[in-house]
């Protein structure tokens, strides 16, 4: 028996995986909400200098620095006023908050509130799509799709931008569930009864 049969055997086992795993892209979620916009503001300072040649003096500290790696990966996340490294025990998705009590390890410094909300709503929808859908490839597209709007949502929310990273993927896997999957009227009657 293989971990999709479990799964299917025991649907509270593969809800509570969901939840699990949907926590841990949470925590993901939130660096991707943070340093996309500063990488694409970057890339775009980037190519005016490129465009514009030497004659552009930027006066942003920032660009400066830009030539440092700067990712989704590197540099390690960090307390942004101390600069002290976040360990993996901090960063356990909302329990890390918690026993931390919302403070940083190293200079107390207050902790948005928005990082564990962030992961306990990415982990609370991934459960519910999961005990929705069941072990389907639907189950697998909606997820991935709720993902990608809670990223967009505090995106938006804190620079007024959907950046193209995350909407042209959306919008091809859209096309895709569309398309290849044949997804008759009836299941997107079913989506606008949850809405």
């Amino acid at each position: 028996m293989d971990l999709l049969d479990t799964f299917r055997l025991v649907p509270w086992f593969f809800v509570g995986t969901a939840i699990v795993f949907g926590l841990l892209v949470g925590s993901f979620l939130n660096v991707v909400i943070h340093r996309l916009p500063i990488m694409l503001e970057r890339d775009w300072k980037a190519q005016c200098i490129e465009y514009l040649g030497d004659n552009i003096v930027l006066k942003d500290a920032e660009t400066a620095g830009s030539n440092s790696k700067y990712n989704l990966v590197v540099p390690r996340s960090a307390c942004p006023t101390c600069k002290q490294p976040i360990t993996a025990l901090q960063n356990i998705p909302v329990l890390s908050y918690v026993f931390l009590g919302g403070k940083c390890a190293g200079c107390k410094t207050r902790i948005s509130i928005r990082y564990p909300l962030v992961e306990a709503m990415t982990g609370l929808l991934t459960g519910f799509l999961a005990w929705r859908y069941g072990v389907t490839w639907m189950a697998a597209f909606a997820i991935i799709y709720v993902w990608a709007l809670i990223a967009l949502t505090f995106i938006d929310a804190d620079t007024t931008l959907l950046p193209d990273d995350i909407t042209l993927p959306l919008l091809r896997l859209s096309c895709f569930m569309v398309c290849l999957l044949g997804i008759q009227a009836a299941d997107w009657q079913r989506w606008d009864g949850l809405w």
